[in-house]
C-alpha cells in the first residue's frame, strides 16, 4: 500500500511542482490585492531625555530651527498602514548621546523611532536622523499671569473680576527661548456661563507678535494654575446731564446733548435694581460767561465706581456733552405813550408826554422774538408823590413771560400840572395870585387907600 502511494507521489513531478508554485503566485496576488502595500507619513515631535547632562556643564540645550520634529514615513501592508497613529511611536533624544567633541557650536543628538504596535508589519524610513542643539547659557526670568477669557456668557450677563491663583510664573530655559517670551497668560471659556466658573489651566507663553512659545527646553514652576471669573448681571442705565452758571449777556442756554445717552454696564443684580440713572453733577458742565457751545468730553468711571459698577466695555468710559447756547435777537418796539398806564396821580393834576411813542427795546431767541406783538407789552408810569413840574421818569414794561428781556432802561419825559391852578388864573390886567374875601366885597378904585394897610400901621 506504502509502495503504491510512493509511487503515486513521484509520477509526473515536474507538473506537481509547477501547481506548489502556482498556488504561492497565486496567494501573493490574493493578498496584495486584498491588503496592497501602502505608505503614511508623520511629523512627530521629539521628546528630549537627560537634559541633566547639559545643565550640569552649567549650560541648556536650544534646539536649532524645527529639528526637534522628527519626519519620517511608513511602508507596509495598507490595513496595518492606515491603523497607525502619531501616538503609536516613541521619537526621543538623548542628551547623553551628544557628541560634545564635534566641532562648531551645533552638536547632534540622535533621533530615537520606535513602534509600540505592529512592529513587524511595517518598515520606517527616517528623514530626520539627528536634532541639532547648541549649547547656551541659562537664563531665567519671571512673569505676572494675567488672566483672559473666551467666548460670550449668558445673555444678560458680562465678565466681572478674572483672578489667576498663583499669579506668579518663573520660567528657566536657554536664554535665547527665554528672551522671546513676553506674556503669560491663563484662559477660561465663559460661552453661555451665566454664574462664577472656575478652571485649573496649563499657563500659555506668547512672543511680542502673540505667537506661542512652545519648547521642551524650558522649565516653569508651575505646571498648572487656576482661574477664576466671576459673572455678573447687565444693565442699560441712562446718562443724566446738568449744567451750572449763567450764559454771557445776550445768550441763552438752550439744553444739553450727550452721546452715548445710556451706557450698559455689570454689577451685583441687587446694586443694578437699586440704579435708575448715572448723574453728572451741574458744577462739571459750567456755562459761566459763555457764548458759545460748551462741548467737554466726561470720564463717567468715578461716577460708576461711586454706584458700585463698571462699564462692560472698558473703553466706553467717556460720554461727549454740549451744552447748547444761543445768541438772543433784539428788536424796537414804538410804544404809544397814551398807551402808558399812569399810577399815583393825583386827581387835580394832570400829565402830559413830550413825545407821542417811547422806544423799548426787547431781547429774546428768534423764534420767540416772531411771537411777541406790540400788544403784549405792557407800560407803567408810577408819579407817585410827583408835584407839578417837568420830570424824566423810568418805566416799568412788562413782557410777556421770562423769554423775553428788556435790554436797558426806558425814560420817558413828562410834564404834571396843577388843573386847578390853571382856572383860577387871572384874566390880563388883573393881579395875579389868590384874592382876599375882604377886598371881594369893597371897590378897588385906583389911589384909594388901603385902610388894612392903616389898621395895620396902627396897630
Amino acid at each position: 500500500m506504502f509502495r503504491k502511494a510512493m509511487k503515486h507521489l513521484a509520477n509526473n513531478p515536474g507538473l506537481k511542482l509547477l501547481s506548489v508554485l502556482f498556488s504561492v503566485v497565486l496567494w501573493l496576488v490574493v493578498v496584495n490585492v486584498a491588503d496592497p502595500e501602502a505608505t503614511k507619513s508623520f511629523s512627530i515631535p521629539v521628546e528630549i531625555r537627560n537634559k541633566d547632562v547639559i545643565k550640569e556643564m552649567g549650560k541648556v540645550p536650544n534646539v536649532v530651527g524645527d529639528t526637534d520634529i522628527a519626519v519620517f514615513y511608513i511602508a507596509g501592508p495598507r490595513s496595518y498602514v492606515e491603523d497607525m497613529a502619531s501616538s503609536d511611536f516613541n521619537v526621543t533624544a538623548d542628551l547623553s548621546q551628544v557628541d560634545l567633541s564635534q566641532e562648531g557650536d551645533v552638536k547632534l543628538v540622535p533621533i530615537e523611532i520606535s513602534v509600540k504596535k505592529n512592529e513587524r508589519q511595517i518598515d520606517i524610513i527616517r528623514r530626520s536622523v539627528n536634532m541639532q542643539i547648541t549649547l547656551e547659557d541659562r537664563s531665567e526670568q519671571k512673569f505676572v499671569i494675567s488672566a483672559e477669557t473666551y467666548g460670550t456668557p449668558a445673555e444678560g450677563c458680562a465678565i466681572g473680576n478674572v483672578e489667576v491663583t498663583p499669579n506668579l510664573l518663573k520660567i528657566s530655559g536657554p536664554a535665547s527661548v527665554v528672551s522671546r517670551i513676553n506674556r503669560v497668560s491663563a484662559n477660561i471659556n465663559v460661552d453661555g456661563i451665566s454664574s462664577d466658573v472656575s478652571d485649573n489651566v496649563m499657563p500659555v507663553l506668547y512672543d511680542e507678535n502673540g505667537l506661542v512659545v512652545s519648547s521642551d527646553l524650558l522649565e516653569i514652576n508651575q505646571s498648572t494654575v487656576t482661574i477664576r471669573a466671576e459673572i455678573l448681571a447687565t444693565k442699560n442705565i441712562p446718562v443724566r446731564c446738568q449744567v451750572s452758571g449763567e450764559p454771557a449777556s445776550g445768550y441763552q442756554y438752550r439744553g444739553v446733548e450727550y452721546a452715548p445717552e445710556t451706557v450698559l454696564v455689570k454689577g451685583e443684580a441687587a446694586v443694578l435694581n437699586n440704579i435708575n440713572a448715572i448723574n453728572i453733577p451741574a458744577d462739571v458742565i459750567n456755562i459761566d460767561g459763555a457764548n458759545k457751545d460748551v462741548e467737554v468730553s466726561i470720564d463717567i468711571m468715578p461716577y460708576l465706581q461711586e454706584l458700585g459698577i463698571s462699564p462692560v466695555d472698558d473703553t466706553a468710559n467717556q460720554v461727549a456733552v454740549k451744552a447748547i447756547i444761543e445768541r438772543k435777537a433784539t428788536k424796537l418796539f414804538n410804544f404809544v405813550t397814551k398807551d402808558i398806564k399812569i399810577t399815583g396821580l393825583e386827581n387835580r393834576y394832570e400829565l402830559t408826554y413830550s413825545a407821542e411813542t417811547v422806544t423799548i427795546n426787547v431781547r429774546a431767541l428768534e423764534e420767540d422774538m416772531d411771537a411777541l406783538k406790540l400788544e403784549n407789552i405792557e407800560a407803567i408810569l408810577d408819579v407817585t408823590g410827583l408835584e407839578p413840574g417837568t420830570y424824566t421818569k423810568p418805566l416799568t414794561v412788562n413782557l410777556p413771560g421770562e423769554k423775553y428781556e428788556l435790554v436797558g432802561q426806558v425814560n420817558v419825559q413828562i410834564t404834571i400840572v396843577d388843573k386847578e391852578a390853571q382856572e383860577e388864573e387871572p384874566e390880563p390886567g388883573m393881579s395875579e395870585g389868590p384874592i382876599d374875601e375882604d377886598e371881594a366885597d369893597r371897590p378897588n378904585e385906583e389911589g384909594e387907600e388901603n385902610t388894612d394897610n392903616d389898621d395895620s400901621q396902627s396897630d
